[in-house]
């Protein structure tokens, strides 16, 4: 065959196809690659046959065809297949496949069968996983499954990832063309804006109709009446097409439907008429269809023709599953008892060697365990102390390290003089998922800067490290078992459950990620056999959620215990983020320059960070050591303080100046910090700091680069900003014009207006994040004032625009600055010259990466680069 006739063998009968010119190109050089899904959830029906004969078009076409037997898929669509009945459904449909494909006279040579979990719990899938989990906003991702995914009342988290899973298969199946029903066209095109963003190709889509079933609807496994059933018998064939309906008043019916998309297609392979038991044959469907309208052919005739057709088909499939191992494997995959049995929960993770710690009672450990929490331990945490308690630890690394984990170090301090194991975790991977705050290539070099500089602190203040392990997150969560609890997990937990537990404590809870990050939290804990878990206070609602959660993946939730955690050292928005905290690793003469600014109204307790620093970080530090302040004689001279409460009462009645306590904490602050900061200037850990702190890019050599008064155009005099489309609406008198309000962080939004109509569709415009081009002078379109520009990548063969993307993070108002040109922007563009814009965008293109550059130089916001979703090499205008 050529490349047309191979084309037009693919196409045919198919709904819709995106990406052809993409396969076009492929057939010239070498056989297409197609994957068709199936997920292993009720059993197959005679519908299959509908892709059966399309997988029969690509086969005839030489094309290498993959049937991707979707096990996780199966049971992340809301449990249709519970985990104990995978592996025999997954067997059961490779076996009934190839029966079908068989009985249509299908040869199997360049077909092929692959398990979904033989790859999607691997490390690298894994990871991927994560990563777009992060990019991917909970509305886009529960849009493209919304035809797919069962929409129940209260749904559950695995509805979410089905559509991202799903998406990556293309590229793990290493194929150039997906193929499924038209249902699946949102996971297809979802499939295509994502995946560029990993570097990874788009892929084609080939698209079947869905073939109505019997009862009109779509036919469906949990439909008895509406599916025939591939082992069902002739019997059986015969009542439920002869129930059904088949009316030339409606010649769209699901009988018709039927002939169309799997009896015409089989028997046009096998070089048949399709024929009546009145003799009447017919060679395309068309025509039967004409003469069923005009009442030549009545359906009682065709239904006939069905049924016979039919049984002859599957009696081939009957035959084989005659096998005594294919009917005990039918037994296994779909037992008659819908009871499914379930493993026990362990009734405890840790140890039940009795514990006994030398010189110290029962209520001496409990005292320990308990004291400096911000909130009161639970009872059961002294049932916990008769037993060997494992502490686990868990250190977001979304910044840089502040001196208020001196706090929780005190903390810890405390566990190991109760008797505790302690596990210090690095939560890498989360900090990712929280907002994108650690860029991926970053997480794990951060994390192993954390845990590096906390061994040091421990080890100035004379801690012991004998009974502490120190772990990251990827260590653990990129591995098998602990993909397969977090899939299971969210099979079983309902969005709104991790919604309300993550919305106050996570930077963006709008992202896909915000739902995986309670559910790791309650996995740690598993996977790391602890029995307690301490942690910042902000994440207690995140521990009533795994109290709730864990047990339903078997897991046996930890006793909570809740860290104070330092407030800002400034009453009022900080100028930089640097301001706002004391550094673990601070230079003497900033904690100095900090803690003079800081907030400290005399007699104020109700909000006083520089009494918080004391309550929190030198109080449990000084451990039975008292609080000193220094002070002259003539302002009362030195006091000491054995408990906070009494300092607090002290500064409460003005009997305390802020500047004595002030000058008292940056003492205790410079000797708890300076032999930290002697270790942390070794050359080791200078490298370990560039690698999780990497610098900015190098700017260009020789002088920063800014706006001059001549002419020459420097992309600093751009003042591009990050915008969201707040609201947008068809121009009045303009077609192809939207006319958009546009948030870039300013008092009130801007009336923009952009040709975008041919380009965009409007309900893609509504709360989409864009970049605005903000100093250009206001211009009149049509009647309205537009106050800036979105810029777009665009390209005029064939006519595509596409409005840049600022990276995950980014929010209104951030600046928008290309590499090495950060000078300050011009007020307003000169523009007075007809092509002074089109000159000053000369140098703006999309690059092979999909990223925004100018002459090579990266546009990006402090989150990240721009990037457009499919235009490579594309000007920007």
């Amino acid at each position: 065959m050529n490349t047309e006739e191979k084309l037009r063998l693919i196409s045919r009968r198919l709904d819709e196809v995106i990406g052809e010119d993409r396969i076009v190109t492929i057939l010239k050089e070498r056989p297409l690659k197609i994957y068709w899904g199936t997920a292993t959830t009720g059993k197959p029906h005679v519908a299959y046959f509908v892709p059966m004969t399309k997988i029969a078009d690509f086969l005839k076409a030489g094309c290498e065809v993959t049937i991707l037997l979707a096990d996780l898929h199966a049971y992340l669509d809301n449990m249709k297949a519970p985990w104990e009945l995978i592996k025999f459904r997954t067997q059961y449909y490779e076996a009934v496949i190839k029966a079908m494909l068989t009985a249509i006279g299908v040869s199997l040579e360049r077909l092929h069968f692959v398990q979904g979990t033989s790859y999607q719990l691997g490390r690298k899938f894994t990871e991927d996983v994560y990563k777009l989990s992060a990019m991917v906003t909970e509305h886009d991702a529960k849009k493209a499954g919304a035809e797919v995914v069962k929409q129940i009342e209260a749904p559950s988290q695995s509805g979410l990832l089905y559509p991202g899973l799903q998406a990556l298969d293309e590229e793990y199946l290493k194929v150039d063309a997906q193929f499924g029903g038209v249902d699946q066209r949102k996971i297809f095109t979802y499939a295509e804006k994502y995946l560029p963003k990993f570097g990874y190709q788009k892929r084609s889509h080939l698209m079947n109709p869905m073939v109505p079933g019997l009862t009109g609807g779509k036919m469906s496994s949990s439909e008895i009446d509406s599916k025939i059933d591939l082992l069902d018998s002739a019997e059986t064939v015969q009542w439920k097409l002869s129930g059904a309906a088949c009316d030339p008043s409606s010649p769209d019916n699901g009988v018709m439907a039927f002939v169309n998309y799997v009896v015409f297609p089989i028997l046009e392979n096998q070089s048949k008429p399709f024929e009546l038991s009145s003799g009447q044959k017919y060679t395309s469907f068309e025509t039967l269809k004409a003469d069923f309208i005009d009442g030549k052919v009545i359906g009682d005739d065709i239904k006939k023709a069905i049924i016979k057709f039919l049984n002859v088909l599957l009696d081939h499939i009957r035959k084989k599953f005659e096998a005594p191992e294919l009917q005990e494997l039918a037994k296994m995959a779909y037992p008659v008892c819908s009871e499914v049995s379930h493993s026990t929960p362990p009734v405890c993770n840790a140890s039940t060697k009795q514990l006994t710690v030398e010189g110290l009672s029962l209520n001496d450990r409990l005292h320990l365990m308990s004291r400096n929490l911000a909130q009161s331990p639970p009872t059961t945490l002294n049932t916990s102390l008769n037993h060997s308690p494992h502490v686990l630890w868990t250190v977001p690394v979304t910044g840089r390290p502040s001196v208020g984990l001196l706090g929780h170090i005190a903390k810890i301090r405390d566990f190991l003089a109760a008797g505790c194991q302690v596990t210090v975790l690095a939560s890498d991977i989360l900090s990712h998922l929280d907002g994108c705050q650690v860029p991926w290539e970053v997480t794990m070099h951060r994390a192993k800067y954390y845990l590096e500089l906390i061994k040091d602190t421990m080890s100035t203040n004379n801690i012991p490290l004998q009974n502490v392990q120190f772990v990251k997150g990827s260590d653990f969560q990129l591995n098998e078992n602990y993909a397969l609890d977090l899939y299971r997990m969210t099979a079983l937990v309902t969005c709104k459950d991790s919604n309300d537990a993550v919305s106050a404590v996570l930077r963006d809870p709008n992202l896909l990620s915000a739902h995986l990050y309670p559910d790791m939290m309650a996995l740690n804990e598993k996977h790391l056999q602890a029995n307690i878990h301490f942690c910042g206070v902000r994440y207690v609602p995140v521990f009533e959620f795994i109290k709730k959660s864990l047990p339903l993946v078997d897991g046996v939730p930890c006793i909570h215990l809740a860290g104070a955690e330092m407030p800002s050292l400034l009453n009022r928005a900080p100028l930089t983020p640097e301001e706002d905290f004391i550094d673990l690793t601070e230079q003497e003469s900033q904690i100095k320059k900090k803690i003079k600014s800081a907030f400290c109204e005399e007699g104020n307790i109700s909000f006083n960070p520089v009494l918080s620093l004391v309550k929190i970080v030198i109080m449990p530090i000084l451990g039975e050591e008292r609080f000193r302040v220094t002070r002259s004689e003539e302002n009362g001279g030195d006091i000491e303080f054995e408990s906070f409460e009494t300092l607090e009462e002290v500064f409460s009645q003005k009997n305390l100046h802020p500047g004595d306590l002030k000058n008292s904490v940056l003492e205790y602050l410079k000797k708890f910090i300076h032999p930290i900061r002697k270790v942390a200037d070794s050359p080791n850990m200078k490298k370990m700091l560039n690698l999780a702190y990497p610098p900015p890019p190098k700017k260009t050599k020789g002088p920063q680069k800014t706006a001059s008064n001549n002419d020459e155009f420097v992309p600093s005099k751009f003042n591009m900003r990050v915008g969201k489309i707040i609201e947008v609406s068809r121009h009045p008198d303009a077609e192809s014009l939207y006319v958009e309000k546009i948030d870039i962080g300013e008092d009130e939004p801007r009336t923009i207006v952009s040709g975008l109509v041919k380009f965009v569709p409007i309900t893609e415009m509504q709360e989409r994040m864009v970049v605005v081009l903000a100093n250009l002078k206001p211009a009149t379109m049509r009647g309205i004032k537009s106050a800036g520009m979105v810029l777009c990548a665009s390209v005029s063969d064939p006519a595509a625009v596409e409005p840049l993307q600022p990276a995950p993070g980014s929010k209104p108002g951030d600046r928008v600055t290309v590499e090495g040109y950060e000078g300050e922007p011009d007020p307003v563009l000169n523009t007075k010259k007809s092509d002074a814009l089109t000159k000053m965008l000369e140098g703006f293109t999309t690059n092979k990466s999909l990223i925004a550059t100018w002459n090579n130089n990266i546009l990006s916001t402090s989150s990240g680069p721009l990037t457009t979703a499919s235009l490579k090499d594309a000007p920007i205008k």
